[in-house]
């Protein structure tokens, strides 16, 4: 009794910051029954590029004689990048990404966005994790909303999602979704939480306590179902970048190579809020992240599982159409996703935006990340949700 007395008070110190603080399995808001039901089969990767990606020097409209009017200095000529057509090349140091794309493995959905676009880091991104819209004030994530409603339609998994590196996002609120940011530490967290269950009131009476008491047993559960799986596979090695994104990327094709069950996980690469000296970063962090991305496709195909995967790169906004005057952007707009896998319907999706037609100088956007969201729930799962499927033409990402 003593020793769960002090543990428990050891997991509620431990929420002082938020459940995200938990150093291993961190559940926000409060989740449902350890059993709740939700979609799997396919995979979700999203890879949140945190900063601002500058779309505008990813996927290059070298024809247009707008695009070098604008970026007399940071533009790029057709000679510096990996031609896709007549009129638009990937940066340079893209080039695993280009392969993916000869593939047919790799879909460019232009100009996402949404109305009323907001340049401050914090909102966008929530705005982009919610799925609401640039109005709504909401903290749960958009995926944690749209799984809420497919409760009993599909078989349970080990976890609902895991983030493996920046903060829940998309996947906050309701729901089995833990944080894990590596192995190691997961087991050592891990062997020091009690094993108890506690019995829970019926939802009419119960107190914010046994909401927590909810959620730390929820963790448990995931954390030892995870923990079972990984302790009876054998960790492959596979070629990935020695980076924070590539170490993440990593731990995803180990959990997945060892069977947990999981249908989203998400990650993170910081450093794209380049307001100065952006050529070098900047083709620093697209080398980094098609480098990642090619390791972790090669690593799925080794297990067969990269036909299941799409992967989804997102960013709380786009740059300025004009470059600034130290070699850099700020804070825009509308912004190219690229989406891969091994079902992933190649080639360009959505329009790109005009820059003869700018609004307060900047781009706007042509696809509703919306659409985005909803093509991704319909394609993977078959999940109609209402604030998705009537907004926007929504992109066709899978092969049919």
């Amino acid at each position: 009794m003593t020793n769960f007395t002090l543990s428990r008070r050891r997991f509620l110190s431990a929420l002082g910051g938020g459940v995200a603080s938990l150093p291993l399995v961190s559940l926000p808001g409060f989740v449902k029954a350890a059993g709740q039901q939700v979609p799997q089969g396919n995979v979700l990767l999203l890879i949140e590029l945190a900063g601002g990606n500058d779309g505008l020097n990813t996927v290059v409209p070298f024809m247009d004689p707008r695009y070098h009017a604008l970026r007399p200095e940071i533009g790029l000529a057709q000679r510096d990048l990996l031609t896709l057509d007549t009129d638009t090349g990937l940066h340079a140091a893209m080039r695993p990404m280009a392969d993916l794309w000869e593939r047919g493995e790799v879909q460019i959905v232009e100009g996402v966005g949404y109305p009323d676009p907001n340049r401050s880091h914090f909102r966008s991104i929530e705005i982009w994790n919610a799925g609401q819209g640039a109005q709504a004030v909401t903290q749960q994530g958009w995926v944690s909303n749209a799984f809420a409603t497919e409760v009993g339609k599909a078989d349970s998994t080990d976890a609902a999602g895991l983030v493996l590196g920046g903060e829940m996002g998309p996947l906050s609120g309701p729901g089995r979704f833990s944080a894990m940011r590596d192995t190691d530490t997961f087991f050592e967290t891990l062997a020091h939480l009690p094993g108890a269950q506690h019995e829970v009131r019926a939802a009419r009476s119960r107190t914010p306590i046994d909401h927590v008491l909810a959620t730390y047993d929820s963790a448990l559960i995931t954390g030892h179902a995870i923990r079972r799986k990984l302790d009876a596979s054998r960790e492959r090695w596979w070629d990935f970048p020695q980076s924070a994104l590539g170490e993440q990327l990593r731990t995803a094709a180990r959990l997945l190579d060892a069977g947990v069950s999981v249908p989203v996980l998400k990650v993170v690469q910081d450093g794209y809020d380049t307001h100065d000296a952006q050529p070098e970063q900047h083709a620093f962090l697209l080398a980094e992240l098609s480098q990642a991305i090619a390791a972790f496709a090669n690593a799925m195909r080794d297990i067969g599982a990269w036909d299941q995967m799409t992967v989804v790169t997102y960013s709380e906004f786009g740059r300025t159409a004009r470059e600034n005057a130290s070699a850099g952007t700020d804070h825009g707009t509308a912004a190219p996703v690229f989406v891969a896998g091994g079902r992933v319907a190649g080639g360009r999706g959505g329009q790109r935006p005009s820059l003869d037609r700018l609004a307060d100088g900047e781009m706007i956007f042509t696809t509703d990340y919306r659409s985005l969201y909803g093509a991704i729930l319909n394609d993977l799962w078959r999940i109609a949700h209402p604030d998705f499927d009537q907004i926007g033409v929504r992109p066709n990402l899978l092969r049919r």
